[in-house]
């Protein structure tokens, strides 16, 4: 009788259970047009990290008029750093747009890198591009957040509906920007499929 005992072995890769997204990559299209097929994945995450970047984007705007900020030294303080001639309502605005789109972006990160792009580049160099990345884009959506609120503000909508759409069309400006650098520069994949297969083979 062997005394052979049964030892763990390790995960195998491909072991690994696929996601949704991860399964519709043996799909015909998708090898046919694979930089067509990140876009489409890229756009599907986007839309999922919007839900989360929405929802904040709203608790922050009703939130803080709820609970008056303007008393807050924190919240003065930094009024006169980021809106020092805007009026509470515009800085609560402005604040909302800059922690939605932390939230957002923190969130299409992970999915990215995981599910959309492959990526292996180094985590730590891509966490700090990509956050320099984000620094911007935050920047740009909290100087433009109020010009786009008061632009939309002027069309025949309900107030709310005003707010969301504002936002929509500030994640849809960044997005310009965004895919691009993500892509090739943030979520870089140093090894080529072909080259990974030959490898474990």
């Amino acid at each position: 009788m062997s005394n052979v005992t049964n030892q763990p072995q390790a995960a195998n890769a491909n072991d690994i259970p696929k996601t949704a997204i991860d399964k519709l990559d043996d799909h015909a299209f998708a090898k046919k047009h694979p930089e067509l097929w990140k876009i489409v994945k890229w756009m599907i995450v986007g839309f999922i990290a919007n839900v989360p970047e929405l929802a904040v984007f709203m608790l922050c705007l009703y939130g803080f008029q709820a609970l008056d900020v303007t008393n807050m030294s924190i919240f003065g303080f930094m009024q006169n750093i980021v809106a020092p001639n805007e009026t509470f309502h515009i800085a609560v605005v402005i604040y909302a747009y800059m922690i939605s789109t932390a939230v957002g972006y923190a969130v299409a990160f992970i999915l990215n890198r995981k599910a959309t792009f492959h990526a292996d580049a180094n985590l730590a160099l891509s966490t700090f591009l990509y956050v320099l990345m984000v620094c911007a884009i935050i920047y740009f959506n909290g100087v433009s957040g109020p010009f786009i609120s008061n632009l939309v503000g002027g069309l025949p909508l309900p107030v709310s509906l005003a707010e969301v759409a504002s936002k929509f069309l500030s994640m849809m400006a960044a997005g310009v920007v965004f895919y691009p650098i993500t892509r090739f520069v943030v979520h870089r994949k140093k090894k080529a499929p072909k080259l990974e297969e030959e490898e474990a083979a």
